[in-house]
């Protein structure tokens, strides 16, 4: 070849930004082929492949592509095909993490995930301005400061919610059960968590703890709270990890050791890479004594490190799993640096394995169907046999692993679907009207509007406090304030009208709702008048009827003001409150049955030996 023809060849290469790859492909696709036949893998034809595909677009495409726009797009679309916890950082996205992680910020105060391709709320953290706001764990998020966020990765997500302290963040949430979209205005805190926010004695003996998240303080907090309890004559725990989103890893090990023998195997991890292989072990006694019965709560909004614990303790069956199938987040995520050092990949390189080898993660939070990538795995609400979404109504479609496992009682248990419980027990929803209260954020509102008005009668907010009838009176004219009304069939379609008329709903200097009529040429006066007339008489009846709701689920409504007014005179840590909202707890009360009576404790963990001990003792 001439120099000439060698220069031309030089030439046609840098003015293809694709063709580089593509030669470098070349070169050492010869030396890899016979690697490549022996394991069914074409991984280096198809690089090739959509090397070919980029430069054909790049070069003939009706409108110039950069080639940035190309490539950004062909990773997403990549990605798209994992799972949503696997996230491209470019440089700037990358800082913008290390800062989130590494310093200080403001949030909401929520935990968050992709369900059914769509950001929902996991769970909201006591005290924070989400919980104050009355953000509800399952609500979809679908837009952020009006930008939707369809699509939208984990990270992303996080970046637009958190900012500056102070600063207003506005989200628009779906909820089940809600026909109207609603519109939060939420400033952000810093938030500041406590790993056990509460911890005391039940009755007959049975202690309770409530570890919210697992940080750093995790397993000391747990330890401390077992070590007060246990001077009390502890005769049984109910260790409560539901709402626990989960955190980290060096925690969960850590809380587990409180429970199990030392060198327990506690969770293992496992990948393509060998160096994704290990197994996590407990390295020191247990605090709680093993003759101690022990029942773990957990729910749907139980995730990542919360369910590591449970099914380590389900496992060595050193006690009882009681409440609602967990969430199913049982993955490993690794930052892993691209070439350039200034792009960053977060990519899910393993999956979670209990003590009897179950897979924690869930096959939502895992890959699409890889026979066919256009047909998607089921992404139901949770998994198992016993699986509800959040109206309560069962999953049908759930991929469980069918795969038996054996504890070390010889139970049978189920894996790939997240810690299924031994005792499952139904959540209590809440009612529709209740649940419009908590959307316009109304009893944390009237607590701090009626308050003063406590103090000034002197009514002593305590444990012993009950709502009286000024109190329910003075609620329900505030409700009246601002016009308060849930979202029935007939305010669905008086809304309708209302859009279609162009009237629209605003607030005045006192905060009181109020309606803006349109200056319409085809009104006339006549028109306008009879419209407004009907519109108010529509307005007062919508009133009446969600006042009649409300007084059909008055006791419901009683327990979240009264919640709310012990909130604000004790805060969310306090006894009392916990006392107040554990008290009608169905989950509670059956793990509380079920520790506090040996022989039904015992045919859960230890089902042959308990029948053949009843059978002595008749």
């Amino acid at each position: 070849m001439d120099r000439q023809t060698k220069r031309k060849n030089l030439t046609f290469v840098k003015n293809v930004p694709f063709a580089g790859i593509g030669i470098m492909i070349l070169l050492i696709t010869g030396l890899v082929v016979d690697a490549t036949k022996a394991d069914g893998d074409s991984f280096y034809a198809d690089i090739i492949r959509l090397d070919n595909v980029a430069t054909k677009i790049h070069q003939n495409y009706v409108e110039e592509m950069p080639s940035k726009n190309l490539i950004d797009n062909a990773i997403k679309g990549m990605l798209e095909t994992l799972d949503p916890h696997t996230s491209y950082f470019e440089a700037k996205q990358y800082e913008e993490l290390k800062i989130h992680t590494e310093g200080k910020f403001g949030g909401l105060g929520i935990q968050i995930s992709i369900r059914d391709k769509v950001l929902t709320v996991m769970t909201p953290i006591a005290g924070t301005p989400a919980s104050r706001a009355g953000i509800q764990s399952g609500d979809q998020i679908i837009k952020i400061d009006g930008k939707s966020t369809k699509g939208i990765t984990i990270d992303k997500a996080v970046s637009k919610l958190r900012g500056e302290p102070g600063t207003p963040v506005e989200i628009t949430i779906k909820r089940k059960g809600e026909t109207k979209d609603i519109d939060y205005s939420i400033k952000r805190e810093i938030i500041h968590i406590k790993s056990v926010p509460y911890y005391g004695m039940l009755e007959n003996g049975i202690g309770y703890i409530h570890l919210q998240t697992f940080s750093q303080e995790a397993g000391s907090e747990v330890e401390r709270a077992i070590k007060e309890l246990a001077k009390n004559d502890l005769k049984g725990l109910v260790f409560d990890l539901r709402h626990n989103p989960g955190g980290l890893l060096p925690q969960a090990i850590e809380v587990a050791e409180k429970f199990l023998p030392r060198k327990s195997l506690v969770v293992s991890t496992r990948g393509r890479i060998r160096g994704q292989n290990k197994e996590f072990y407990s390295a020191s006694q247990p605090v709680l004594p093993e003759d101690i019965p022990l029942a773990v709560l957990v729910d749907y909004a139980s995730a990542s490190a919360s369910e590591i614990v449970s099914g380590a303790i389900q496992d060595w069956d050193r006690g009882i799993i009681v409440g609602d199938t967990t969430f199913g987040k049982g993955s490993v995520q690794s930052i892993l640096p691209l070439g350039d050092k200034t792009h960053h990949l977060k990519l899910t390189t393993a999956f979670y394995y209990t003590p009897s080898g179950r897979c924690i993660n869930r096959p939502e939070n895992s890959f699409r169907n890889k026979e066919n990538p256009d047909e998607e795995e089921d992404m139901e609400e949770d998994s198992g046999a016993d699986n509800k979404d959040n109206n309560g109504t069962k999953d049908t479609d759930s991929k469980i692993d069918t795969v038996e496992y054996k504890t070390k009682n010889g139970r049978v248990v189920f894996g790939g679907g997240g810690i299924i419980p031994d005792s499952v027990v139904d959540i209590q929803y809440i009612s529709l009207p209740v649940r419009a209260i908590f959307g316009k954020d109304a009893f944390f509102q009237f607590a701090n509007h009626e308050y003063p008005k406590l103090k000034k009668r002197k009514v002593k907010v305590d444990g012993n406090f009950e709502l009286d009838e000024t109190i329910m009176n003075d609620f329900f004219t505030y409700l009246d304030s601002i016009k308060f009304t849930y979202n029935s069939l007939a305010q669905i379609r008086f809304d309708e009208f209302k859009l279609s008329a162009g009237i629209k709903d605003s607030l005045d200097s006192d905060g009181k709702k109020v309606e803006i009529y349109p200056e319409l040429p085809d009104w006339n006066d006549k028109d306008a008048n009879e419209i407004r007339s009907m519109a108010e008489k529509l307005d007062s009846l919508l009133v009446k009827e969600s006042r009649s709701a409300l007084t059909k689920n008055e006791d419901e409504v009683k327990k979240y003001l009264r919640e709310a007014l012990l909130i604000r005179e004790f805060g969310q840590d306090h006894e009392i409150y916990y006392k107040a909202k554990l008290a009608d707890d169905p989950q509670l009360k059956v793990a509380y049955s079920i520790i506090s009576d040996e022989i039904k404790y015992q045919k859960l963990l230890q089902p042959k030996t308990a029948v053949e001990t009843e059978k002595l003792e008749k």
